[in-house]
């Protein structure tokens, strides 16, 4: 079984090739936005989990990576907040509409300054610090100093770990008016998610899970984005909006109780039962697939990451 440096190192690399990739694409397709952000919110995981990388990735660079996915946020949240509007303006009357048109227009204003802004300065720090993790990467690929630690263990552990925070966060959301709480826990059924994914060629029950995960991670998704428009619209003080949004996110927060609340420790215990199933043959294998293969999976699965 390879060292942890080097397994971990390879998934990194695989996640910093998309992202350079989708940052190759910025100005010229709509969707390269989002594979960028997707990319660098995997790299971010696999960096923070494996702390054999982190003699290699510095804090500094850790920390411009957060800097790079959170830069992204506002352009992806404009973008949705579009659609919510533009499915949902039957429900509207007239007058409605006309009220919330100046909204509408601030939104796509934001959405047409962030979308320059990921052209240009985005684009810009990313290149310099891909340079640098590209050059970290490869030496902790081909490091030979960690024979004793292997990688196959540390999969497993990181995977329990971030099982148990899940179902905590899970078991502790009482109230659809926890915002905070409720995207911590969607962040954290995304980072098991992202975790579980370069591994599941080692592990055979791994595409339910991953299934479960990211039925888990869309609904947080939908209730967080209905926070976030929420606070828009009520400084805007459109309450046609507003109730709407309020009555979504009543129902949002009853399938969750209902469907999740109690899963946690359910959930829990199934991906400890896959993280003894992990195969050291597989592991290293799960992590190059082919990345355009890889990127049309992604594409197709997180739509509403």
């Amino acid at each position: 079984m390879a060292p942890v440096a080097q397994s971990a190192a390879q998934i990194a690399r695989t996640y910093l090739d998309d992202a350079a990739a989708a940052a190759a694409r910025l100005s010229d397709h709509a969707e390269a936005l989002h594979d960028f952000r997707v990319a660098i919110r995997r790299l971010r995981v696999t960096v923070g989990a494996y702390t054999a990388l982190h003699d290699g990735v510095s804090r500094t660079q850790r920390r411009r990576l957060r800097k790079l996915a959170r830069a992204t946020n506002a352009a992806r949240d404009a973008e949705v907040q579009l659609v919510w509007f533009r499915n949902r303006s039957a429900q509207f009357t007239a007058a409605q509409r006309a009220a919330l048109a100046p909204v509408r227009t601030r939104i796509r204003a934001r959405r047409r300054r962030e979308h320059v802004r990921s052209q240009t300065k985005l684009l810009r720090r990313f290149e310099k610090l891909e340079r640098k993790l590209r050059l970290r990467l490869a030496t902790l690929q081909t490091s030979r100093s960690n024979h004793d630690a292997h990688f196959g263990a540390t999969a497993a552990a990181a995977l329990v770990r971030h099982a148990e925070d899940l179902s905590a966060r899970l078991g502790a959301v009482t109230s659809v008016s926890q915002a905070a709480e409720l995207h911590a826990t969607r962040i954290a059924a995304k980072k098991l998610r992202y975790l579980l994914e370069p591994l599941q060629a080692g592990v055979p029950s791994a595409p339910v899970l991953l299934k479960r995960l990211k039925q888990l991670q869309d609904l947080l998704g939908a209730i967080n984005d209905a926070h976030v428009l929420s606070d828009v619209v009520e400084g805007a003080g459109v309450s046609a909006a507003t109730d709407v949004l309020h009555d979504e996110l009543a129902s949002l927060f009853t399938t969750l109780q209902r469907d999740w609340v109690t899963a946690g420790p359910d959930l829990q215990q199934a991906v400890a039962a896959a993280a003894r199933q992990l195969k050291p043959a597989t592991i290293a294998r799960s992590g190059t697939r082919r990345a355009a293969t890889r990127r049309r999976e992604r594409r197709r699965e997180d739509v509403t990451a």
